[in-house]
């Protein structure tokens, strides 16, 4: 297992993507939502629902796709602590996470 390559507090590394995450973090979370679709082939509409209905619950059930997609090392419960209490900076890892991987 592996880790992110992203920190969690580099979001101001790319500061294009950290203020866009602030001002609309339902768009950041659906193009994160989009590119976790694509890499898992799910080709349902699932991740846009769990992000924009559920809150901090969906983003942790996404960011946990995005962890069994690329064998890094986590647990739901932690990634849900990371959407609570620090939901922009999750976004933007996950982001740029999918982004760099591809």
């Amino acid at each position: 297992m592996s880790q992110f390559t992203e920190d969690l507090c580099g979001c101001f590394s790319d500061l294009t993507v950290c203020l866009w995450a602030w001002c609309v973090p339902g768009g950041i979370c659906c193009i994160s939502a989009s590119a976790v679709d694509k890499a898992t082939g799910t080709g349902t509409a699932l991740p846009y629902f769990l992000v924009c209905c559920l809150g901090s619950i969906g983003g942790a059930l996404n960011r946990t796709k995005i962890r069994e997609k690329y064998m890094i090392d986590g647990s739901f419960i932690i990634d849900l602590l990371f959407w609570c209490c620090v939901p922009i900076c999750a976004a933007t890892q996950e982001y740029r996470e999918v982004k760099r991987r591809g």
